[in-house]
């Protein structure tokens, strides 16, 4: 699954660093993308439980989450569709 995260005084290079340090640690994400100046994060992540561990840590370390769009794949006939949400926290 893919999220795109909107992330609370994500300021500078040295912020960027500390999510990557510290997000580095959850193994079941891939960090795709950190943009300072649309303050977002995009990852992938495994499940819904690893959604969790990245949201809790983010907060732990001082940048929370505000808002995030993800999707989830979905198998059908041959092909992968993705379907979108957007949720505010």
């Amino acid at each position: 699954m893919r999220a795109l995260a909107k992330i609370k005084n994500l300021k500078s290079d040295n912020c960027k660093h500390i999510i990557v340090r510290n997000l580095s640690r959850i193994l079941d994400i891939r960090i795709l993308d950190i943009d300072i100046e649309t303050r977002t994060l995009s990852f992938l992540y495994q499940n819904n439980s690893t959604f969790v561990k990245v949201k809790r840590e983010l907060f732990h370390i001082g940048f929370p989450i505000t808002q995030c769009t993800y999707q989830e794949s979905k198998q059908r006939t041959g092909h992968v569709e993705y379907m979108e949400s957007t949720v505010a926290f």
